[in-house]
């Protein structure tokens, strides 16, 4: 899976399914393996921090509220002044980029052109326009397309036209009505999901009209029957969600309204205590080969009035929240490179598998090789799922074995090595030595020389 490997996912179901119940965990289990990427993504964060809670506190999992509504938590101790009560969720990009609506689009003219020219769907390219301005004293941007957009016969005929056109390939066709405005042009190859674009980035420009608060909205109901003295908690996930990402940016635009100010708004207006973030990032986000961690940011409404620098109490009271963090495993990608892989089938276990790279050492006078490569790559050869030009591709290194042939050594034996719970991957191990039944024959006095 993109967030967490397949083995890391299964460890943790089975950590947490009896106390999840059958109801729970088969919905659970349904959005894991599902298609839909954004329920897949959120399931795989939901499951990640419920697994970390449970090792960090003592912890309840839906517990019975006097409300028919079940929290996803209930932790006593997670934070020392008052039992905590926890919902959680997860927000990609997608929520605020309309791509559902510019998918519809695509896939109704696909549909439509592939009836004028032959697999028409595999060349066409959508640019979807925007359209901003005042509204009522309130600045408003979007994009040119709606969920209810349908073919026109004008449409239909622009569309024939251009496509039986001897110049398709270097001229386009644009749709604009009041439902939509869209240029579509014609690529040599276009993969499924790249074909739609919009020059407005996924940026909210309204505290309150925006997914981020329409998500927290929701979860405010189902802790509504918590009982008084305790915590309402809702952990966010950043499942390829910028303004989650980068919750402060720098640059975004005058009119551009953040995550950080769209949660303070949030718990401004509502009965809730507590707003923690949960970000998959690099450790170092200008050093590309840094590590990826979970970060996590709080936003407390007790300290809401109290300046950036806590008290000594204060950090007491969040040690819970940095334990849940790095409790949780390290992340395989970001958010948005999760939500890309996922869109493309990695998170299916028949798929491509996540291979290891391959490694070589050599030790001792004999010149003994050692040669470390992935056992998922080397299986899918041998089965033949892949050619041997895509096993060198991905890392399977052929070269370094015949070098090894060539020079006189043969295979002396072979084991796994596992890479862990976090790799849905091992290593074959070869270990190499010279062989007489490979190299030159040599006087008895010189076998052993290399």
């Amino acid at each position: 899976m993109p967030v967490f490997s397949r083995r890391r996912l299964q460890e943790m179901f089975s950590y947490l399914e009896s106390s999840l119940g059958n109801g729970e965990a088969i919905d659970l289990l349904s959005r894991l393996e599902g298609r839909d990427t954004n329920a897949a993504l959120a399931a795989e964060i939901e499951l990640g921090l419920l697994w970390s809670i449970s090792n960090v506190s003592e912890t309840e999992l839906h517990p019975a509220l006097q409300t028919k509504r079940r929290p996803e938590a209930y932790c006593a101790s997670l934070f020392p002044s008052a039992p905590a009560y926890i919902e959680i969720t997860a927000i990609s990009d997608d929520t605020f980029s309309d791509r559902d609506k510019m998918e519809r689009v695509a896939n109704i003219v696909s549909g439509f052109a592939n009836r004028i020219a032959k697999s028409a769907n595999q060349h066409l390219y959508f640019e979807f326009t925007e359209q901003s301005g005042f509204q009522n004293g309130r600045f408003h941007r979007s994009r040119r397309v709606t969920s209810d957009f349908a073919l026109t016969e004008e449409f239909e005929r622009s569309i024939r036209e251009w496509l039986v056109s001897d110049r398709r390939e270097q001229s386009k066709v644009r749709l604009t009505n009041d439902k939509i405005d869209v240029v579509i042009s014609w690529k040599k190859s276009v993969h499924k999901e790249g074909r739609t674009f919009s020059s407005m980035p996924a940026i909210a420009y309204h505290k309150e009209d925006n997914p981020i608060y329409r998500r927290l909205q929701e979860k405010r109901s189902q802790l509504s029957g918590v009982p008084k003295g305790a915590l309402k908690c809702i952990f966010l996930g950043d499942a390829g969600c910028n303004a989650l990402h980068d919750l402060k940016p720098i640059n975004q635009g005058s009119h551009a309204v953040s995550g950080e100010q769209i949660i303070w708004h949030f718990l401004d207006r509502a009965p809730i205590d507590l707003v923690a973030v949960f970000s998959p990032q690099r450790q170092n986000m200008y050093d590309f080969r840094s590590r990826r961690i979970w970060r996590v940011t709080y936003f407390d409404k007790r300290n809401a009035s109290e300046a950036a620098a806590k008290s000594a109490t204060d950090a007491l009271e969040y040690v819970g929240l940095q334990n849940i963090a790095s409790k949780l495993p390290a992340p395989q990608y970001e958010g948005y490179q999760a939500r890309s892989l996922h869109r493309q089938g990695s998170f299916d276990p028949q798929a491509r598998g996540q291979y290891l790279g391959w490694a070589m050492s050599t030790r001792g006078g004999l010149m003994t090789a050692e040669i470390k490569l992935s056992a998922r790559l080397v299986l899918e050869y041998l089965s033949g799922r892949i050619t041997l030009d895509q096993f060198r591709h991905f890392g399977g290194n052929p070269d370094a074995l015949n070098s090894m042939l060539s020079s006189g050594q043969t295979l002396k034996e072979v084991r796994i090595e596992s890479a862990g719970v976090d790799e849905d991957d091992d290593y074959f191990v070869f270990t190499l030595d010279i062989d007489p039944a490979a190299s030159p024959l040599k006087p008895a006095g010189r076998i052993n020389e290399a």
